[in-house]
């Protein structure tokens, strides 16, 4: 407010509403923008009596922002942080950690964009309101010693788990039909209608392969669709099924491959893994996923994106 005096001299308290805050200025209806003053009016929330916007208006000084003293002291502020990081206990700044990497891992999959599927709409809602009562103990530093938090911790990850291969497979579905929105829909509740009762396992006990009994009468766009996924045979193309690898359709190839290869390694044989010996809490037979591979080809080329996850 002070500096906004200090830029517009004759200004009065409706100026500044109207550049700060403009949902607060209500306009009569007027198409005229050039008339000055602008006719209008405030609204209930600062034209109220007491109103304390105003209140600070007629108390700010007309100063522009290099006169005006800082709100804050940096080099007290940056004291206070490296104190704080000095004088932390390592099992509050792992907590801290943990809530943050659950949440950019959570805002991550959110970015995934999978049209307009209801089933991952409600998951994705589901899984922030998991996440946020999971995590307010360990806000509030409240995790030491519970080994039901603990618990609830290992589920948290296991639900994260589920969602994000529910929505790799919603992102791969839209992709591939997005021209034929009804197709993948049905493909994917489908799916969802048989993963959904496994949700509450670890993935080590979750056998998704399946053959679907889904019947779909295809409409002639839906048709176009699908076959456009398939490039047809040229006179001087091998038939060898070395090269077909399958996933024919009617003899033609189809353009793009999504291959996903996963390996999984006890917690002992892992090169991260910390030493079990004689740990009572750690299972050497435990299995975790250490190694994805994402390939994606064509006649033409191959791009392979490795994930690598260490047990620690």
């Amino acid at each position: 407010m002070s500096a906004f005096k200090a830029a517009n001299p004759d200004a009065v308290f409706e100026d500044f509403i109207r550049w700060h805050s403009p949902g607060d200025w209500e306009n009569d209806g007027s198409e005229a923008n050039d008339e000055w003053p602008p006719r209008g009016k405030l609204s209930q929330r600062m034209s109220g009596p007491g109103n304390s916007w105003r209140k600070i208006w007629n108390d700010a000084p007309s100063l522009p922002a290099y006169e005006q003293k800082p709100l804050l002291d940096p080099n007290r502020e940056g004291e206070k942080i490296l104190h704080y990081l000095e004088t932390v206990r390592p099992h509050q700044l792992l907590e801290q950690m943990v809530c943050t990497a659950f949440r950019a891992s959570a805002d991550t999959l959110h970015q995934t964009n999978f049209g307009s599927l209801k089933q991952m709409t409600t998951k994705m809602d589901q899984l922030y309101h998991t996440m946020a009562s999971t995590l307010r103990p360990l806000q509030a530093n409240l995790l030491s010693g519970n080994s039901e938090k603990i618990e609830d911790l290992k589920r948290l990850c296991v639900a994260l788990e589920h969602v994000e291969k529910l929505l790799t497979l919603a992102a791969s579905l839209r992709h591939k039909f997005i021209q034929a929105p009804r197709v993948y829909e049905a493909i994917f509740s489908d799916y969802y209608d048989f993963y959904l009762p496994n949700m509450g396992k670890g993935s080590a006990d979750v056998d998704i392969q399946k053959e679907f009994d889904l019947k779909l009468q295809l409409r002639l766009n839906e048709r176009l669709v699908v076959s456009n996924m398939f490039t047809p045979p040229t006179a001087n193309q091998s038939w060898r099924k070395v090269l077909s690898m399958g996933n024919l359709l009617n003899g033609h190839e189809p353009i793009l491959r999504q291959i996903v290869f996963s390996k999984r390694d006890s917690g002992s044989d892992c090169h991260y893994a910390v030493s079990t010996r004689g740990g009572p809490h750690m299972d050497d037979q435990q299995e975790i996923e250490t190694y994805r591979m994402y390939v994606c080809g064509t006649s033409n080329d191959l791009r392979i994106a490795l994930c690598v996850t260490s047990y620690d």
